[in-house]
């Protein structure tokens, strides 16, 4: 065979060939956008969801913060000026205070309950000054001690600037300083024990540039990626979801408890109009309301000093069964 067919034979193979690679890396830059795609779709879902739940849970907590602050304005201000007005008390503790590992109520808890409302009173977070950007969450989620601690004692916690520098949970569910620096949901499920998720996004996209196989290659790299953020975005909703469920068990337990105490109260106030302020000449009947109202009142503050997260923005896992214990306590 003369040498310029045999040229023009292989010649034409190759560009057969090559034809046929085009087609194939045509097809594989259109699977691999195709992936992508989708990759970039169960990325978007995981950062909906996860936002949906991160929003529900910091009403929850908010709303509960709200409600402990309230209680303390409240029935725990009525509580101390009308307890205090009685002289000789001699409380006798109860079994289901006792299982809670409350003490009896003496003059000293008088004291310790007064120091506490004055110490929120001067952090500017009673007498009706509001709760205002993210210091009601910061109070759902902590007890008052935790709470001060984190913020500095004596300073007005207008916001969360004092808490999110110790706990970047709270900062990213009320939306603080470290989520509008860039963490976003990435910041979330890192706090709440995921992964990182922003990395793989920056690598969806220019895939064109490549071959189409290692586009292809690439953009399986992504979907994978795409999964485990998935996972990871579970996992932080089913923690957050945890942290929703206790908070609104606190706080339904919280606004019973309140309602309970509020009516003992106006039966103590008419124990000391009809009897006096001399506790050692209570007839039997009003020794007992005495013993409600007292009761209530170390309940509610025993269930505003559990906190829901600890320092480092965990759940404590301790928390739910003390709520439930202190449930149990109301109709003993």
């Amino acid at each position: 065979m003369p040498i310029p067919i045999i040229i023009g034979a292989v010649a034409g193979a190759a560009a057969i060939y090559g034809a046929v690679k085009g087609v194939s890396g045509a097809m594989d830059h259109s699977k691999a956008k195709d992936i992508n795609a989708d990759a970039r779709s169960i990325v978007d879902d995981a950062n909906i969801n996860v936002e949906k739940q991160r929003q529900s849970t910091f009403n929850i907590l908010e709303k509960y913060g709200k409600r402990k602050i309230t209680a303390f304005d409240g029935v725990i201000s009525d509580f101390i000026h009308t307890f205090g007005r009685i002289k000789n008390v001699e409380i006798v503790n109860t079994p289901e205070l006792e299982k809670l590992g409350i003490n009896d109520f003496s003059s000293q808890s008088l004291s310790d309950l007064r120091q506490d409302y004055q110490a929120l009173k001067d952090a500017g977070l009673g007498l009706g000054a509001g709760l205002g950007g993210g210091a009601a969450l910061a109070f759902g989620a902590y007890n008052g001690t935790m709470l001060l601690a984190a913020a500095g004692t004596g300073t007005a916690i207008s916001s969360l600037s004092g808490v999110a520098a110790t706990n970047a949970t709270l900062a990213w569910l009320g939306g603080g300083t470290l989520a509008a620096g860039g963490g976003g949901m990435a910041l979330g499920t890192m706090v709440l024990g995921g992964i990182v998720a922003g990395p793989a996004l920056a690598i969806f996209g220019h895939i064109m540039g490549n071959k189409g196989e290692e586009a292809l290659n690439n953009a399986y790299s992504n979907l994978e990626q795409a999964r485990t953020i998935r996972d990871e975005a579970k996992l932080t909703i089913t923690k957050l979801q945890a942290i929703s469920q206790v908070s609104t068990l606190a706080s339904e337990i919280l606004q019973k408890i309140t309602i309970q105490l509020r009516r003992s109260i106006e039966n103590l106030s008419e124990v000391i109009s009809q009897e006096g302020t001399d506790y050692q000449k209570f007839s039997p009947s009003a020794k007992k309301v005495t013993l409600e109202s007292v009761k209530f009142a170390q309940l509610i503050k025993a269930i505003i000093d559990t906190p829901i997260l600890d320092k480092d923005g965990n759940l404590v896992l301790s928390t739910k069964k003390k709520i439930e214990n202190i449930q149990t306590s109301i109709d003993i």
